[in-house]
């Protein structure tokens, strides 16, 4: 945890008590933010992605907002160029917490972005949307999955910008976290039948813990093999490490 006196740490770790773990759905992350997360850090809206990027385009594969309108999900364009959103540009370019008031980004020190129009904004005039509320946003990315979470927070207090700031920082990996066992949980009826039966082998000695060198003494085949099946693998069912295939397997089993 940060080392400001500032922060309620005994509301954030109450929050971190009432986390959801068995079987994450995306409302069991909804109520976790608006309840727990709420007390901690105020705010009157929620927005969370979960997006690849690909080739500078994101591709949104999960959605979860809180108090917006209903429809919003369908309003926001499900893929986008990231130079086409320039607060999004700037934070998958710098990867830290800021803070938007009055149409403006700070992160603590200094001034870093101005708002520009957005596409699929619930509101058409998106500088008249931002010089109306407080926002702070922040994520987490992964640039090996080429992926990561995306968060916006409307509403939050304009005092205290670097407490907020602070805050974010323990926020977004926590809801990256939540996020993601939601997105596994949504897919425990895995279908592994489009994997051949070498690529089955591997992914039950990759579960039973056997390393690469292991899996290609056991199977009799190159430790380089071993690398290039595991990459068709993660290919097919969607993911991009062992761990998520560990994970995604484990949930699967009776």
């Amino acid at each position: 945890m940060p080392d400001d006196p500032d922060l309620e740490s005994d509301t954030w770790l109450q929050a971190l008590k009432e986390l959801p773990t068995i079987a994450v759905t995306d409302d069991d992350v909804l109520a976790w933010v608006a309840g727990p997360l709420r007390r901690f850090f105020p705010f009157s809206r929620f927005l969370g992605c979960y997006a690849r990027d690909l080739g500078g385009h994101i591709h949104r594969s999960a959605l979860i907002s809180w108090g917006h309108d209903p429809e919003l999900p369908s309003i926001l364009e499900p893929t986008c160029r990231i130079t086409a959103r320039n607060c999004l540009a700037w934070w998958v370019s710098n990867q830290r917490p800021f803070v938007l008031h009055k149409g403006r980004g700070f992160d603590g020190q200094a001034e870093v972005i101005q708002c520009q129009s957005c596409p699929g904004m619930e509101l058409k005039n998106c500088r008249e949307y931002w010089s109306q509320h407080t926002v702070a946003v922040h994520g987490v990315g992964d640039p090996f999955a080429s992926a990561g979470t995306f968060l916006r927070f409307t509403g939050v207090p304009e005092d205290r910008q670097k407490q907020r700031l602070a805050a974010l920082e323990l926020i977004a990996p926590v809801i990256h976290a939540l996020m993601l066992k939601a997105r596994w949980a949504e897919r425990i009826s895995i279908d592994l039948t489009s994997l051949t039966k070498r690529q089955c082998e591997v992914v039950n000695l990759v579960v039973a813990g056997l390393s690469d060198k292991a899996i290609a003494a056991r199977l009799a085949i190159s430790e380089h093999s071993v690398g290039n099946h595991l990459r068709a693998i993660f290919a097919k069912l969607g993911i991009s490490r062992r761990g998520e295939l560990v994970a995604l397997l484990k949930q699967t089993s009776p």
